[in-house]
């Protein structure tokens, strides 16, 4: 088990963007400004969900953590 927390955080939530687990539309519920980028493990992003405290890495993790 390999965790790292990278500096390029900007860049990892533009890949998070471009690869649809992540959304710039302030409208959309994956809109990646209600996320903190957390930590990488072995090549994975995981992101915090600012309000419900919950732990995403994909579109479908992702999506449970908006669920209040």
């Amino acid at each position: 088990m390999n965790i790292n927390i990278l500096e390029n955080s900007q860049e990892i939530f533009q890949n998070a963007i471009k690869e649809g687990i992540l959304s710039a539309n302030e409208n959309d519920k994956i809109y990646a400004g209600n996320f903190m980028y957390m930590y990488s493990q072995d090549g994975t992003h995981y992101f915090k969900h600012r309000l419900t405290r919950k732990y995403g890495y994909n579109k479908e993790t992702i999506l449970n953590t908006c669920n209040l």
